[in-house]
């Protein structure tokens, strides 16, 4: 009977142990997917509009000669 009560209580421990372990990395995955999904959300449209926003922001030191 101890020793089925102590081989429980190790077992409590490592599944614990491996919770936390699991629910740390379902975090992690969480973030990135969170992360991913801002990325996809910027359109071709956002692109192609930032890139006429830098050229008209930037100097032709070409034109006019």
């Amino acid at each position: 009977m101890e020793n089925t009560i102590e081989t429980l209580t190790k077992q409590k421990t490592y599944l614990q142990t491996m919770c936390r372990k699991a629910g740390a990395e379902i975090r992690e995955l969480k973030d990135t997917v969170a992360k991913l999904e801002k990325l996809c959300a910027i359109t071709t449209d956002d692109v192609v509009d930032r890139l006429r926003d830098a050229d008209s922001r930037t100097i032709d030191y070409t034109e006019g000669k």
